[in-house]
């Protein structure tokens, strides 16, 4: 405990000089960090949602819920609170009604953020409901058209309608417009296993 007060201690002295940021530390001591942070300032959304963020890291999934839950007590505009509760309920709580309700609280708040959109559309394929999993995968793609993920869930949720040349189509989209080689080559493997042609 002791190491990780001095770390601590250290950590935020650089920290004010600028020299160091959280990413410099492992999550253990940005527990302590954040813990520190939200003792000085019980009110601050950032702290909690930063020390939610380590938690996670540390597989802590209930401690990271609470924090990011007093994060969107304290901010409640606070879109990536929701989304990263959300997803701890989506992927690793498989509470899919909470998550489906944190991802559409956050798209209220900022709906020019990609990442509920994405999340959500997740679990619309997780519900076999296709066409609103497109729905948010083509919001995803217009929000953010250089991310290759909207592009291969949407894929999966076209092939899963068995719209196997409309999959390929948007396999073929996202390598005309990627610059990501691992996405083009993945692209081209789903092209291939399609019974498509690549160019």
């Amino acid at each position: 405990m002791i190491k990780h007060v001095l770390i601590a201690f250290c950590f935020v002295f650089l920290f004010s000089l600028g020299f160091v940021s959280a990413q410099d530390i492992g999550p253990t001591d940005q527990i302590v960090v954040w813990t520190q942070a939200i003792s000085n300032n019980p009110n601050d959304a950032i702290a909690y949602f930063k020390r939610g963020n380590a938690y996670y890291q540390q597989t802590q999934y209930d401690s990271a819920i609470s924090d990011y839950t007093k994060a969107t007590e304290i901010n409640p505009n606070y879109a990536a609170a929701y989304v990263a509760r959300g997803y701890i309920y989506d992927i690793k709580k498989a509470q899919y009604d909470l998550a489906f309700d944190d991802y559409n609280k956050a798209i209220s708040i900022d709906p020019h953020y990609f990442a509920p959109y994405l999340n959500r559309g997740c679990l619309y394929i997780k519900r076999g409901q296709y066409d609103l999993a497109i729905q948010d995968f083509d919001k995803a793609i217009e929000l953010d058209p250089k991310s290759s993920s909207p592009y291969f869930w949407k894929g999966s949720a076209l092939e899963k309608q068995q719209k196997y040349s409309d999959a390929i189509a948007l396999y073929k989209q996202l390598i005309s417009t990627s610059q990501d080689k691992v996405a083009i080559d993945i692209a081209k493997s789903r092209i291939r296993m399609l019974g498509g042609v690549v160019e």
